[in-house]
């Protein structure tokens, strides 16, 4: 089910936790020189607290960093149908926020499984459309609360799964990934400061890859 050519990431966890790490994502994604398209369906009214002391993305970076708005299912489907014939700039990087909130939608067809799988077989054929133009691996990164949270879906479109869970009334965040073909396991424990920003703090486990 894995192209070798679309890496892909799942993020589950906390909703209220999203826009912190999907918008960090997105930064150092950006920095690194791709285009990406962050999709949501609630608009970003101001910045994230971010994870990490990070400097503010550069003017180059912004650039490459393409917000879009998208309301319900319909309006999803329609544009990852479109994602690879963007004129301008056709993304290497596909960041989805809050996937359950059109998972979840009245406009979203059939069971809940059967959805989820649709949308994720679509997303992962747009991005290896893009792949195929831009002749060069592309990335998938998405978040969801609830829908692919402990679900079998999950391992059949994501290789990279880390599950996120809230300790100690919030001031504490342990990210654990969930190994699917390897017995390497791999945590990290974030801090939260007074600002709202949340820092690695400690590494746990064999990080070599």
């Amino acid at each position: 089910m894995f192209p070798k050519n679309v890496k892909t990431t799942l993020l589950c966890g906390p909703k209220d936790l999203s826009k912190s790490f999907m918008y960090e994502a997105a930064m150092y994604w950006a920095e690194e020189g791709q285009q990406l398209v962050y999709i949501t369906p609630i608009l970003l009214e101001k910045r994230p607290a971010i994870c990490h002391d990070r400097r503010n993305p550069s003017v180059t970076a912004l650039k490459l960093m393409r917000f879009i708005y998208l309301s319900d299912y319909e309006a999803l489907e329609q544009h990852l149908y479109k994602l690879h014939t963007y004129a301008t700039m056709v993304p290497s990087v596909l960041l989805i926020d809050e996937l359950d909130d059109y998972l979840l939608s009245d406009e979203a067809p059939g069971d809940n499984n059967s959805c989820i799988a649709k949308i994720c077989a679509l997303i992962l054929h747009s991005m290896n459309l893009c792949s195929r133009i831009l002749e060069k691996n592309v990335h998938v990164c998405v978040w969801t609360s609830s829908s692919l949270v402990n679900n079998f879906i999950q391992t059949i479109y994501f290789r990279n799964i880390w599950n996120l869970t809230k300790k100690e009334d919030g001031k504490v965040i342990l990210m654990k990934r969930c190994s699917i073909r390897s017995s390497l396991e791999r945590s990290y424990i974030y801090y939260k400061f007074q600002d709202g920003m949340r820092v690695l703090q400690q590494i746990l486990g064999d990080l070599k890859v």
